[in-house]
């Protein structure tokens, strides 16, 4: 089990933290508080010696945030068993890969973001769950780093903090757009969660109390008034189910949800 980079880094680690360390000699992985800090090299590639409660002694192999939505022991058992009825893998925010390297260049698509507006609705409108990015449909961890090459100021000594804050509130505000719900704020979480040396990003939801919509801006046709209605949002509604994710009209919707 290789150290994940953080952990590497003697300025990483500090007395009263919570981390997983491979205990020496042994295979054996165990979580615990650091009370004491063994290395005094500022890099160590097997990860920095600790010494945790209890008097165990290892490398760090994870530095284990308190407020995580999901450890990586968790993820990875969820990707492995692939998509569910709660959990779903996309492999980008809206970064295109095909039209990337068509034209030879970063390139985005709005229709990609779509979709995981409306996997996030199906979850809000059923019983909630999770969304990883940065991940593809045959488990290959892809990382972020094309979504990062997208946004303006760019560049891959940019601090990834830096970059994956861009990232989140990219994500915060097109749901915001999307939704037009203030509700929506208080359903959703964003993390982005080492793995494998790179980043991947997962949005937990949560079941929402009240029908939730995906609101795109268009022209309505009005038969009663027979004429178009521009600069319209057209409300389209999304369930999720064990057979994925699924549109509905408005009164079947309802129905469902009542």
């Amino acid at each position: 089990m290789d150290a994940e980079t953080s952990a590497q880094r003697l300025e990483n680690i500090s007395i009263g933290m919570s981390v997983m360390i491979q205990i020496k000699r042994i295979e054996k992985i165990m979580n615990g508080i650091v009370t004491d800090i063994l290395d005094k090299e500022s890099f160590n590639s097997k990860g920095i010696e600790v010494e945790i409660d209890n008097y165990y002694f290892g490398h760090v192999k994870k530095i284990i945030k308190n407020d995580e939505l999901i450890s990586e022991i968790e993820l990875r058992e969820k990707i492995q068993k692939h998509e569910t009825s709660t959990f779903e893998m996309k492999s980008s925010f809206k970064y295109d890969l095909e039209l990337s390297q068509r034209l030879g260049k970063p390139m985005e698509n709005e229709l990609i973001k779509r979709k995981i507006v409306e996997e996030v609705a199906g979850f809000m409108n059923t019983k909630g769950g999770m969304i990883c990015i940065g991940v593809d449909n045959n488990k290959n961890i892809l990382g972020l780093e094309n979504d990062y090459k997208l946004q303006k100021d760019y560049s891959i000594q940019k601090d990834r903090s830096l970059l994956e804050d861009k990232l989140r509130l990219e994500i915060k505000d097109t749901f915001h757009a999307y939704f037009d719900d203030d509700i929506i704020v208080k359903l959703f979480e964003i993390d982005i969660i080492p793995l494998d040396g790179k980043e991947v990003c997962c949005i937990k939801i949560e079941k929402s109390p009240e029908p939730i919509f995906v609101k795109i801006p268009g022209t309505f046709h009005d038969g009663k008034l027979k004429k178009d209605l521009p600069k319209t949002k057209i409300w389209k509604c999304w369930i999720r189910s064990d057979n994925g994710l699924a549109s509905l009209d408005f009164d079947d919707f309802m129905k469902i949800w009542n």
